[in-house]
């Protein structure tokens, strides 16, 4: 347990930068430790919020490189860069105020994929991330957004977009996808019915009524019966691997493979689909 996280803070106003991280259980961390001292009292010293973590680089860890867990607000996740982690690359879990932002950041070989959504986050916006590895979730969010990434599949789910949200205002738009070959289903939008702007009622709950509220399940093989069902995506476009200078799907057939972060080289060829395809 000495080694179990490499950095982890608690409180307010911290900025974290310019690390380089191997071999921990977690990268960089906000602490979950339980309630925050005298709630509901707390000291505002110790709400934590405005937060900064960027240009860090990690590598080779069991869980996550990067949690915003049980931060508050204001918290930005920006311009960093993880490989190699199994279990989710980085993780809002849960994200108690809003809003949490990952922005700029890549992943690669990560086998669960790029995000570890649990414990019902909320206002969490994702912006021109390159996340190799399929977006899925653990437990439904809520205000979600996403702008401006390139998902590619990498064949450990069947979706390469999976959302669940309480709220009919979460929004994704302007992203590139790479569906897995094969799949019989590529994307799916799981929220209230579209006439209720949210339900945060789920299944395992019981409304004020007595009667449980499901999300309803959409789901689809296409990107464009997806928009065209959702209104979600409507400018996002298809992308392959190609699209990078150096990136083959990952390989998990050796679950113990750690890929260095010199052989991959996510930047974009001249003249593919990506290039000044966001907004």
């Amino acid at each position: 347990m000495k080694s179990f996280y490499a950095v982890c803070i608690y409180g307010r106003g911290h900025v974290i930068a310019f690390n380089r991280v191997r071999g921990f259980h977690d990268g960089i961390d906000h602490a979950t430790y339980g309630m925050p001292d005298n709630y509901p009292n707390i000291p505002p010293e110790r709400l934590p919020v405005s937060i900064d973590i960027y240009n860090n680089d990690v590598s080779v860890v069991h869980d996550n490189c990067f949690e915003a867990d049980a931060s508050v607000l204001n918290v930005r996740i920006m311009y960093n860069r993880c490989f190699n982690a199994p279990l989710g690359a980085m993780s809002p879990q849960p994200v108690l105020g809003e809003p949490v932002y990952f922005i700029r950041n890549v992943v690669y070989n990560a086998w669960w994929g790029p995000v570890k959504i649990h414990a019902e986050p909320s206002g969490v916006y994702y912006l021109n991330n390159a996340f190799i590895g399929e977006f899925r979730q653990l437990t439904p969010m809520s205000n979600l957004h996403l702008y401006n990434n390139l998902l590619l599949g990498q064949g450990t789910a069947e979706r390469v977009l999976s959302v669940d949200t309480f709220t009919n205002y979460s929004s994704s738009d302007y992203n590139g996808f790479r569906p897995n070959p094969g799949a019989g289903e590529s994307f799916a939008w799981n929220s209230a019915p579209f006439q209720e702007t949210r339900n945060f009622y789920p299944e395992r709950r019981s409304s004020p009524q007595g009667a449980a509220v499901r999300l309803v399940q959409r789901s689809f093989p296409t990107l464009a019966a997806y928009s065209q069902a959702t209104n979600q995506d409507r400018h996002s476009r298809l992308v392959d691997y190609d699209i990078f200078l150096k990136a083959p799907t990952p390989d998990f057939s050796d679950p113990t493979r750690v890929v260095s972060v010199d052989s991959v080289d996510l930047r974009l060829r001249e003249g593919t689909v990506a290039i000044d395809a966001g907004v």
